[in-house]
């Protein structure tokens, strides 16, 4: 947290409620959050429009005319943004909650735009960063962090998949999924959801599989963010899945709870160094997987 649907929800609430507004001023609660490799500051934003908002997996960018921030939220940060000219939204690590007072002990920085509206990055762990530079160093910098294709563009297709997991063939499915230079958005919540769909164990080594295995499970990708991305993201808190059982996420945060799928007690097992989550039943790593859940593609396709 936060990965490709929170970060992607904040990318759409900036671009309708912030963007073409002029920046007013700032204040920078922790001055470690800032890299600026080109020497530039905060102040190169003040009294200039936000011209653009983008995304690449879960990095997010705010263009101004001469100054561009690249945010990484990395574990536990958050987008707040208030004010009375705006309806406000909130996106990110749920801690704090979003209708907390802010700014919070917490918040790193506050951004104003006229005529009142604020937008606030909050970071309970303090590992999220923003590194300042000219935007037209923009794309080069983008290049440099070897990202893959992002889990919604076009470029990640079937070929790009099968071809970025052949060159890692000897590491786990969970592993895969978790790298960004194979695919870029996925992360330990919606890895596990995917492998879950496609009814693939966590730790089967990419070797392992067959064509069709593959094909299953880049489409269990697509249909886990068609469900991820309009929510905002899986409702997950202090690592236990809020909603009840049988809503999103299925399987992610479900320790000791019933897969909706079998009926089999979920477990949880340390993979990849993160906290997986899987049906020991139908993702078994031994029989073979059974027939997708028609419920589950209906609810994508709904």
């Amino acid at each position: 947290m936060p990965e490709l649907p929170e970060v992607e929800a904040a990318r759409r609430g900036i671009a309708e409620q912030l963007v073409g507004r002029t920046c007013t001023g700032y204040e920078l609660y922790r001055p470690r959050l800032i890299v600026a490799p080109s020497g530039l500051t905060l102040d190169a934003i003040v009294g200039h429009p936000l011209e653009s908002v983008g995304r690449w997996g879960k990095y997010l960018w705010l263009v101004f005319p001469s100054c561009a921030l690249l945010v990484h939220l990395k574990l536990t940060g958050q987008l707040v943004a208030r004010g009375s000219s705006i309806p406000g939204f909130a996106a990110g690590h749920p801690v704090p909650p979003y209708d907390a007072p802010l700014p919070h002990k917490s918040t790193a920085l506050r951004i104003d735009f006229a005529p009142d509206a604020h937008l606030f990055l909050t970071d309970v762990r303090h590992f999220a960063r923003v590194q300042l530079l000219p935007p037209t160093e923009l794309p080069a910098t983008l290049q440099a962090l070897r990202l893959g294709p992002d889990a919604l563009s076009p470029d990640f297709t079937l070929d790009t998949f099968r071809t970025a997991l052949a060159r890692r063939r000897g590491i786990r499915l969970k592993a895969a999924l978790l790298d960004q230079r194979i695919v870029a958005g996925l992360g330990n919540i919606y890895a596990d959801e995917s492998l879950w769909v496609s009814q693939l164990h966590p730790e089967r080594p990419v070797m392992t599989l067959t064509d069709e295995e593959i094909t299953r499970l880049y489409w269990a990708i697509h249909e886990v963010l068609k469900i991820a991305v309009p929510l905002g993201g899986a409702k997950i808190l202090n690592g236990r899945a809020v909603p009840p059982v049988g809503e999103f996420p299925y399987v992610h945060g479900r320790a000791g709870q019933p897969c909706i799928r079998c009926g089999t007690v979920i477990l949880k097992r340390t993979v990849a160094g993160r906290g997986t989550y899987f049906c020991p039943r139908c993702q078994s790593a031994k029989k073979p997987t059974m027939e997708p859940s028609p419920e589950l593609s209906a609810r994508a396709a709904s």
